[in-house]
């Protein structure tokens, strides 16, 4: 009797293991699965750049998610392709994403970006950031599940709306970590330029910190415009979006480089979604503080796949454009 009450103990401590490796497993590959900063949606999509815009659009807008922003793309000079970039966002998500507030760095990783091209081999193409992707890098682990779910919800619903062979490729930089390693790379949020610190973090407070920052980009002269604007001072932060065509042409030129063909000389335009670029004002503990992410680190993180040589070769571009930003900023600060 009391040999087959071991055996029953022994089985049971057997499975309870089991199904504690299973479960550790499973969450450990989808933490350490290889992720592709970007994932197309459906290519050979019918109609005009403008007419699968409207309707990429009109898909998020009727399913709680909120166009807040869209640009063209500035291409380098003899490419005839074209590329429209829809920024949306969606408060369940926000809220999630940075811990409901706990969490506000999280935030470097939205909105939603998804890009209409026109490509040589593809036709209309339509792509977007990788959820998953951002999620593990700027808000953990624990996130990723969540949105994958997200990533493939919003894909069905743009499918359904424009048509097309559907397509889950992932590319860009893939990893299998959250990080960018190698020269420029690191971790996140050690990758954070801290621009400005203020004493206080009410909402007035983070509200008037973020008035004063688009009064520098207002009046900046480095080429920079507004794309899009998330005030959820409620959970902690205020993120604005900003681009310029020559970062956006070099980005892309460059990108291209180790994949351009005789048929496709500028690939890199898949990596349109890449921009705008984040200025986050967050709170702080009882400070509002007012930063982005290292521009080496940035580019390292969307464009890594452009190889060693091209990012040896230009060097001085990620200081050109930190600086850059850091200068409207500022401007707008000292008002």
């Amino acid at each position: 009797m009391k040999k087959a009450m071991k055996l029953v103990k022994l089985k049971f401590l057997f499975l309870l293991v089991f199904a504690f490796l299973s479960v550790f497993l499973i969450a450990d590959s989808v933490y350490a699965a290889d992720y592709g900063v970007f994932t197309k949606v459906a290519v050979n999509v019918p109609g005009s750049i403008s007419s699968v815009t409207q309707k990429v659009e009109n898909a998020l807008n009727a399913h709680n998610w909120t166009v807040i922003g869209r640009f063209n793309t500035s291409l380098p000079s003899g490419d005839s392709y074209h590329s429209t970039v829809i920024v949306a966002a969606n408060s369940v998500y926000d809220k999630y994403m940075v811990d409901n507030g706990n969490y506000p760095l999280g935030a470097f990783g939205l909105p939603l970006r998804v890009a209409v091209y026109t490509t040589p081999n593809q036709g209309v193409t339509v792509s977007m950031v990788n959820l998953p992707a951002l999620a593990r890098t700027f808000s953990g682990n624990s996130y990723v599940a969540y949105a994958a779910e997200v990533n493939n919800y919003l894909k069905s619903i743009i499918r359904e709306s424009i048509g097309g062979t559907p397509s889950n490729t992932q590319y860009g930089p893939m990893r299998t970590g959250r990080f960018p390693g190698g020269i420029g790379g690191g971790s996140f949020p050690g990758s954070v330029d801290q621009i400005s610190n203020y004493s206080g973090s009410t909402d007035s407070n983070l509200l008037g910190v973020a008035d004063l920052v688009l009064k520098g980009i207002g009046r900046n002269n480095g080429g920079w415009h507004l794309v899009y604007k998330i005030e959820k001072p409620s959970i902690g932060f205020i993120e604005i979006g900003v681009t310029r065509n020559s970062t956006e042409r070099h980005s892309i030129e460059i990108d291209s480089g180790a994949r351009a063909t005789s048929s496709d000389k500028f690939p890199g335009i898949d990596h349109s979604p890449s921009y705008p670029v984040e200025i986050l004002i967050y709170r702080a503990g009882n400070y509002t503080d007012v930063s982005i992410l290292g521009e080496m680190w940035r580019m390292k993180y969307y464009f890594a796949d452009a190889g060693m040589m091209a990012f040896m070769t230009h060097m001085g571009m990620p200081g050109s454009i930190q600086g850059s930003l850091k200068q409207m900023i500022l401007y707008g600060l000292a008002y």
